[in-house]
């Protein structure tokens, strides 16, 4: 783009020296977009319309907001020009071509202000005319920019970002291996259904990895618990007094209360383990069903394997579903306690 638009620069000096780093300018950025990408024809017809505003000007309107329209009208031309044949579409398109009428309008701002700057007041006019075009070709090369960006929005890095610092080790091994799952998945699949089942698969894991810091005893342990228990026993046959063993009694009994409360968190959270256990596992079945689909489709195998895959993803499915009752169930499990001890 650079060379390109050196050498418009100084082509078009001897005719429209006025307006030549801006129309070479343009001519370079269209030349080196179809030089990379093809389309030679659009982008001469891009160029070509780009460069009439600029020659317009010439014209008698070359300042003030007329001026300010044709640079505006010319660099949105020749953006339009650069995103056919092969660019982004939809949103990222759109925002691709404003990206480029934006880097278009500051190469032509470059190249006005290394024709009209103090220091390059002494050179010769051809001279500050092609380092314009050049420098407006520079910048130019951001314009195809958004060709080479991809804007991805991942769930899975926002879940994981989520995750308390503290967690469960065993809990942490298997966020940890359903991250590799994802990671591999997300580059063999190119099924975009088994993809999804394994992304949302995974994303169940974390959450539930997530709300299962809550589902944990707080508060004294079973050691500490035995041992207030005993000491308890001792003093309600120690003592004589029947207001004093009444409030022993009452303790010991909240106690107890505290004792049963511990052991169904535990089996709660020991069941909600052993269902991600499951989960993952039925993730990595899929995953490694999926990548072998290929190849059994190239033994002749295809539809035994389709048919194994769609089970397998029902499996998945079903998985994450009773991951999800366990978890609601593990989350009424407090308040299910609670009331008893009340």
């Amino acid at each position: 783009m650079v060379g390109g638009a050196l050498l418009a620069g100084l082509a078009v000096y001897p005719f429209a020296p006025s307006v030549a780093p801006l129309a070479g300018g343009v001519i370079g950025i269209a030349a080196g977009t179809a030089l990379g990408y093809g389309r030679w024809r659009v982008r001469a017809v891009a160029g070509v319309l780009a460069i009439a505003p600029l020659l317009a000007m010439t014209m008698g309107w070359a300042s003030g907001l007329p001026a300010a329209l044709g640079f505006v009208v010319s660099a949105a031309v020749l953006a339009l020009g650069l995103a056919i044949g092969g660019g982004p579409r939809g949103v990222r398109g759109a925002l691709g071509v404003g990206l480029a009428a934006l880097v278009t309008l500051v190469g032509m701002w470059c190249a006005l202000r290394v024709v009209h700057a103090r220091e390059t007041a002494h050179w010769p006019l051809w001279l500050t005319t092609a380092a314009g075009a050049a420098a407006m070709g520079m910048v130019g090369m951001l314009a195809v920019l958004p060709r080479h960006l991809a804007f991805e929005i991942d769930p899975i890095t926002s879940a994981l970002r989520g995750l308390p610092a503290v967690m469960d080790p065993e809990v942490r091994t298997l966020c940890d291996r359903s991250l590799a799952i994802w990671r591999t998945a997300k580059e063999s699949l190119a099924d975009e259904g088994g993809k999804r089942l394994v992304r949302e698969g995974v994303l169940k894991t974390l959450e539930v990895a997530h709300k299962s810091v809550a589902v944990r005893a707080t508060g004294a342990t079973d050691a500490e618990l035995a041992a207030r228990m005993t000491e308890l026993d001792g003093k309600i046959g120690a003592t004589a007094d029947t207001e004093a063993k009444t409030q022993y009694q009452a303790a010991r009994a909240a106690l107890d209360d505290q004792q049963r409360y511990r052991e169904h968190i535990a089996k709660g959270r020991e069941r909600l383990v052993a269902r991600m256990h499951n989960h993952v596992a039925a993730l990595e079945k899929f995953h490694l069903a999926a990548t072998g689909l290929a190849s059994a489709r190239a033994a002749s195998e295809g539809s035994a394997a389709v048919k194994q895959l769609e089970e397998l993803s029902q499996d998945v499915a079903a998985s994450g579903e009773a991951l999800a009752e366990l978890e609601l169930g593990a989350a009424h499990a407090s308040s299910d306690a609670i009331a008893t001890m009340s």
